[in-house]
């Protein structure tokens, strides 16, 4: 028997025939205590929220630094999305897509003085349906971080006072700016909270996965078709897409979602 082998009968802390050693942890931080706000960065939910914001940022940056190579990169894909778009059967594909990119917005109603928010009316619906049917609050809490983001949304546009695709020449909007697109917006906060009550209240693994593949491929459609439409730059569309994407990871967890376990 060897010595390891007889100290760890002698104290109780082993089994016969075996040998329990401590091995030093490697690396320059061993030894040390992790601090929590890095254990914290190190959770998914947070940490891709924090990437998210960051890119958000680096466009407002550039847009507010205008004109920058974020302008000539938003002309450069501008013009050749036109000249596809203008060179296929307009009859066909055109109505399809301004389609999709009103549903993002305001659609007029007959008989409605004003135009219907179908994204906001959408996630105010299942909201409301949800917190019937499960009897909790959530649902309705996660409405209100959806609204309150998109309002942050609007304060941003106004402040950034960019021009859109439409207004060559000038220099500010003279009113709400297009960046961040408020209708990419609309779509990742309205129809994507709505999206996450549905997944709220339907826990099946597949009926999940169904409701992330369809909300992820309607954002998408969405934000293609206001830069086909020539609605948009296609950086006002990834700057909603980052920062509204952030914001749902913020919804998310209302709703007790997580992507990580302590």
């Amino acid at each position: 028997m060897t010595d390891a082998q007889i100290a760890a009968s002698a104290s109780g802390t082993g089994e016969p025939g075996t040998v329990r050693e401590e091995v030093p942890a490697a690396g320059p931080d061993a030894g040390k205590q992790v601090p929590e706000w890095r254990r914290a960065l190190r959770q998914p939910e947070i940490r891709i929220p924090l990437i998210l914001l960051g890119v958000f940022l680096v466009l407002w940056v550039l847009v507010l630094a205008r004109p920058t190579f974020l302008t000539s990169f938003d002309v450069w894909a501008r013009d050749h999305v036109q000249n596809v778009a203008h060179a296929t059967d307009g009859h066909h594909r055109w109505p399809v897509f301004k389609t999709i990119a009103d549903l993002g917005g305001g659609v007029t109603v007959h008989g409605v003085p004003f135009p219907v928010q179908v994204p906001m009316a959408a996630m105010a619906l299942v909201g409301l349906g949800a917190a019937a049917v499960r009897r909790s609050w959530r649902p309705i809490l996660a409405m209100a971080a959806g609204y309150a983001a998109l309002l942050v949304v609007l304060l941003l546009k106004a402040v950034g006072d960019r021009p859109g695709p439409s207004m060559a020449g000038q220099a500010l909007s003279g009113g709400l700016g297009y960046f961040p697109s408020g209708h990419t917006g609309n779509t990742m906060l309205g129809y994507g909270t709505a999206a996450l009550i549905l997944a709220f209240v339907f826990t099946g693994h597949r009926a999940r996965i169904a409701i992330a593949a369809a909300m992820t491929l309607w954002a998408l459609a969405v934000g293609f078709s206001l830069v086909w439409m020539d609605y948009h730059w296609v950086s006002d569309v990834l700057g909603s897409y980052a920062l509204c994407g952030a914001a749902l990871f913020g919804v998310a967890r209302v709703l007790g979602f997580r992507l990580s376990r302590s």
